[in-house]
């Protein structure tokens, strides 16, 4: 009885040994597609060019290549951002000299223009509260609030018959507060009140910066 047939793996879907620095990455060729430099480099055409071993040597920093390869598979562009520190622009200039050595033109094109910027906003809103003296809020992670305290003094309105609820607004007091006024003037006392400016500082993530449109 003949034997089955194994079923027959792509070439391009073989993977095969990048060894980037002291590390060793295993990719397919359609990974590397995106880099032409790269592409070559694995080609039939160029194939002496591998080590002893069988893998491929390429002179680069293992760490930054890392996005390089996370671009090629997922078509995701590196998002080097920390909360406290900001972008790390020092690490995106690597990343474009490396994928400029590697000839990836959409990495270094986007990675000139700065779209990294797009990915992280801030939106920013702020408010006056008067007469708080304790807060107490609950907020998620994306949101930062800075308080500005400030004392004020304002004049209060005061009832010539000293009636509590008719404190600071004068169109409580009727007949009997105007006769117990007279010929007076109305009275009004300084007061200080705490009024704080509260400003809110919201991170917004635009995730679809980092995707990569095929359709371009």
């Amino acid at each position: 009885m003949d034997s089955a047939e194994e079923p027959h793996t792509p070439a391009s879907s073989i993977p095969l040994v990048l060894q980037v620095g002291e590390q060793r990455f295993h990719v397919s060729k359609d990974t590397l597609a995106g880099s032409h430099m790269l592409a070559a480099k694995v080609s039939e055409r160029w194939s002496s060019d591998s080590q002893t071993d069988g893998s491929y040597f390429v002179d680069a920093d293992p760490e930054i290549f890392k996005h390089i390869l996370r671009f090629l598979r997922h078509g995701v562009y590196p998002l080097c951002y920390d909360k406290a520190k900001g972008h790390d622009f020092a690490t995106y200039a690597a990343i474009q000299q490396q994928a400029d050595y590697l000839v990836i033109p959409k990495l270094v094109k986007w990675l000139d223009e700065g779209q990294y910027m797009k990915a992280i906003t801030t939106k920013i809103i702020a408010h006056t509260e008067e007469g708080v003296d304790e807060l107490d809020r609950t907020i998620d992670s994306s949101i930062k609030t800075i308080f500005h305290p400030t004392w004020r003094t304002v004049k209060k309105y005061v009832c010539p018959r000293r009636i509590v609820v008719h404190y600071d607004d004068p169109r409580r007091c009727g007949k009997d507060c105007k006769r117990a006024q007279g010929d007076a003037e109305d009275e009004y006392e300084d007061v200080n009140i705490l009024s704080t400016l509260v400003v809110t500082e919201r991170t917004l993530f635009n995730r679809d910066v980092l995707y990569n449109d095929e359709s371009e």
